[in-house]
């Protein structure tokens, strides 16, 4: 650890000792939750953190007063929509809980959502995000690479800057020459460096590397991807390049870091000391066994600004029940992102969108694909390729398996698949 870390760590914690010590108290709960989830203290207090927002909600935030009791299932399950219609009717009457902030996501139909967040909750996503950090290996006060749309709005104070070490990297130039600069910046000096950021921007530097005959060497002590999982040929690529173990955080900007693999592990740790986590059908409010695909419903038992309680992110996912760090516990065992975008086969079976993303490899030749669901048995794939694309029909034959003898597949070719508003790159839509 050098010496400009260990500066920039102690200036951090101790502008929140002179603050209150806030960030470090919920730091320690995280902590103890996830490492010692399974004891009596933990229970009780996940228990008690759940019934504490149930009840407020029901006395201060006007869209709940209706519930009859603070009870999970009690409260209607809600989305973007339900929120940005009754906005004002999900902030809080209390002034106890006044708004410090709002964060915003553009969201994958690049429609605009905000929420109003108070202190503690902001202070509670930056210990989870510390102590996250840490089980992927990241120390507090290391050279971070953060890779996303940079702005005006999002950029960081030079002081903020320094003392978190955040070098931004801005994902809208991806190109073989600014990726070949990244990489000569990371291999420079002695002192641990962390990356974090979208599996497209770590699609396109495994590319590269593959593609490349490179002779760097490097000092990495964490790789982390956000807010979507990262294909395991990428992962496998870049873990081994890097020599230290990539992985994947499921996230969102409205409430934080949800659930986030462990270090060298494929199954995600659920962070259900600031969430609890409902898994219902896709087509009823009912929860599903686990095992099966579900949608996943956040209960956020800290935002008291702005209760979000049975909140439907959008996104789907399986949960089992594993032992995993000494006790057994309930863990993603797959993220498959947008419910929107789920495929189906030509009969209107479910279609792993990994179907696509693991078999793409084998295509090194193509710089980017997007693969469309148009109907109930059309399908697109948009392919950016440099030089003539000579396994047209492998692709067709291969993918023509998967989705049925009938589904009718064909290849539209373009120049660029075009970044979200987020920084995301979509790989599978329908």
């Amino acid at each position: 650890m050098k010496k400009s870390q260990n500066i920039r760590k102690t200036l951090f914690w101790f502008f929140d000792y002179v603050n209150g010590g806030t960030i470090k108290r919920y730091y320690n709960n995280i902590r103890d939750n996830l490492l010692y989830h399974n004891e009596d203290y933990s229970i009780q207090k996940r228990r008690l953190n759940l019934e504490n927002i149930l009840n407020y909600a029901i006395n201060r935030v006007p869209i709940y007063k209706k519930v009859q009791e603070p009870v999970i299932n009690c409260f209607p399950v809600i989305n973007k929509s339900i929120i940005k219609n009754n906005y004002n009717d999900f902030r809080s009457e209390d002034d106890n809980y006044n708004k410090i902030g709002t964060v915003v996501t553009s969201g994958s139909t690049g429609t605009p959502f905000a929420i109003e967040i108070d202190r503690r909750k902001k202070e509670i996503n930056t210990a989870d995000t510390i102590f996250l950090g840490e089980l992927a290996g990241y120390n507090l006060g290391e050279e971070l690479y953060y890779f996303k749309i940079w702005n005006k709005i999002n950029k960081k104070s030079n002081i903020v800057s320094f003392i978190q070490n955040v070098i931004p990297y801005d994902v809208r130039d991806l190109s073989d020459e600014a990726i070949s600069g990244i990489l000569y910046r990371l291999s420079k000096g002695k002192s641990r460096k962390s990356l974090l950021a979208y599996s497209s921007v770590y699609d396109a530097i495994s590319s590269y590397i593959s593609n490349n005959n490179l002779d760097y060497k490097f000092n990495i002590g964490a790789i982390i991807a956000m807010s979507e999982a990262l294909s395991p040929k990428t992962k496998e690529i870049i873990s081994q390049y890097f020599k230290t173990n990539a992985v994947s955080r499921y996230s969102n900007v409205e409430n934080g870091i949800i659930a986030q693999q462990l270090f060298g592990g494929t199954d995600f740790l659920i962070n259900d000391s600031s969430y609890y986590i409902e898994l219902l059908d896709l087509n009823s409010d009912k929860e599903v066994p686990y095992g099966k695909v579900g949608r996943i419903v956040i209960t956020d038992l800290f935002n008291y600004r702005m209760p979000m309680i049975r909140y439907d992110t959008g996104d789907t996912g399986i949960i089992e029940e594993k032992y995993i760090m000494g006790c057994k516990r309930k863990v993603f065992t797959s993220i498959e992102g947008r419910r929107m975008d789920l495929i189906y086969d030509t009969k209107g079976s479910l279609v792993s969108s990994y179907v696509i993303t693991n078999n793409m490899w084998k295509y090194q030749e193509i710089d980017q694909y997007q693969f469309i669901q148009v109907s109930a048995t059309e399908y697109v794939f948009k392919l950016n390729v440099p030089k003539p694309f000579q396994r047209e029909n492998e692709l067709l034959v291969e993918f023509t398996g998967y989705f049925g003898e009938d589904a009718k597949i064909s290849i539209q070719y373009v120049n660029e698949i075009p970044l979200l508003n987020s920084g995301k790159r979509k790989k599978v839509l329908n």
